[in-house]
């Protein structure tokens, strides 16, 4: 395709778009201008002399007045100078064949078959045909060009969402790896649950999370599970309650959304607190919309203020929500006097 278009706009092509053009209108003119039944010498040099005027004043407009005014905005100064270039050109087409023809040809006798007023209009027509044909083009033009920006603009968001992912996967690793690593110093004996856990996982994350959409069902497998190995590596201080609210079907969402609210649930409400540390997640599934709450503890130490909080895993959910639903969706978090709240609604 895209060889295709370039051959469309090599230079051999537009001279061959021009050439076909003239013969076609010297071949409408000779039929015109045919003085009996059959075309004679002579029709072929009165079309021919007749589109020596026409093809300046066509070309003085497209590649001097069009350009200027496209360039300038300048409507007025165009409109004045192509009224000129008319009335300029029709009176040396009207000069030629009324007066001038008897001294530059006068082997041929030439009348001009047209009042000035009908020679204008001429000039009228094939300006505005051909200036028609150059917008048109540069209409085509243009567009190329708005979609080769747009593939661009589509290829540096695709980019980008890669590289967020890739930023999210290590990040939420590296908590997981570090609670491990203290469950190996403490031999805790759920340690091998643990690991079965993590490595499931690593399966969404590095093989089903390549899509751009997954299924619903399959994301929400995703955060039990996560809230699973986190219940393991959590005390009985941390409870959690989940909720579905409507009927998960054919829905599909962005891989690795919800896992990022569900891991800073855990990470800054039970960090720092020596209590009791509540956890809800709610799931509400309408037939267009997904929304997702989630509600914990705050922490007691400073470490689990509201700017770690926003950390680099929910700045990277952020960003691939304004890539991936921009207007489609609406994120809500909020530090109350107990609670951290976080609230994702997106249209599907």
């Amino acid at each position: 395709m895209m060889t295709q278009r370039r051959w469309f706009y090599h230079p051999f092509f537009r001279i061959m778009q021009h050439l076909v053009f003239w013969v076609l209108s010297f071949i409408v003119f000779v039929k015109l201008f045919r003085s009996g039944d059959e075309t004679a010498k002579i029709d072929y040099l009165y079309a021919g002399l007749f589109h020596l005027t026409i093809i300046p004043a066509v070309y003085v407009n497209l590649g001097w007045l069009l350009p200027r005014m496209a360039n300038f905005r300048r409507w007025g100064w165009y409109l004045a100078s192509v009224l000129g270039v008319i009335g300029l050109f029709s009176w040396l087409n009207y000069s030629f064949f009324q007066d001038w023809s008897k001294y530059l040809l006068p082997d041929y006798f030439f009348i001009s078959y047209f009042s000035i007023w009908e020679v204008c209009l001429f000039f009228v027509i094939y300006l505005g045909i051909t200036s028609l044909l150059k917008l048109s083009k540069s209409w085509f033009t243009v567009n190329d060009i708005q979609r080769k920006l747009l593939q661009l603009e589509t290829d540096r968001a695709q980019m980008e969402l890669s590289a967020l992912k890739e930023q999210i996967n290590p990040h939420f690793f590296l908590n997981t790896l570090n609670g491990i690593y203290a469950m190996t110093l403490d031999r805790d004996e759920r340690l091998p649950e643990t690991i079965l856990q993590l490595s499931q996982l690593m399966k969404y994350f590095l093989y089903e999370s390549r899509e751009h959409f997954v299924e619903l069902e399959r994301e929400w497998q995703i955060v039990n599970e996560f809230i699973a190995l986190q219940r393991l590596r959590s005390t009985d201080r941390v409870a959690v309650n989940v909720r579905v609210q409507g009927e998960i079907g054919q829905q599909r969402i962005a891989p690795l959304l919800l896992v990022t609210f569900i891991e800073n649930a855990f990470k800054h409400g039970a960090k720092g607190n020596t209590g009791h540390v509540k956890i809800d997640v709610l799931l509400e599934v309408l037939p267009s919309v997904v929304r997702f709450e989630v509600r914990n503890t705050k922490g007691q130490a400073a470490a689990a203020g509201v700017a770690e909080h926003k950390g680099v895993g929910l700045d990277n959910v952020k960003r691939r929500l304004a890539l991936l639903y921009d207007t489609r969706h609406v994120l809500d978090i909020r530090e109350l006097e107990d609670d951290y709240f976080v609230k994702l609604e997106i249209q599907v």
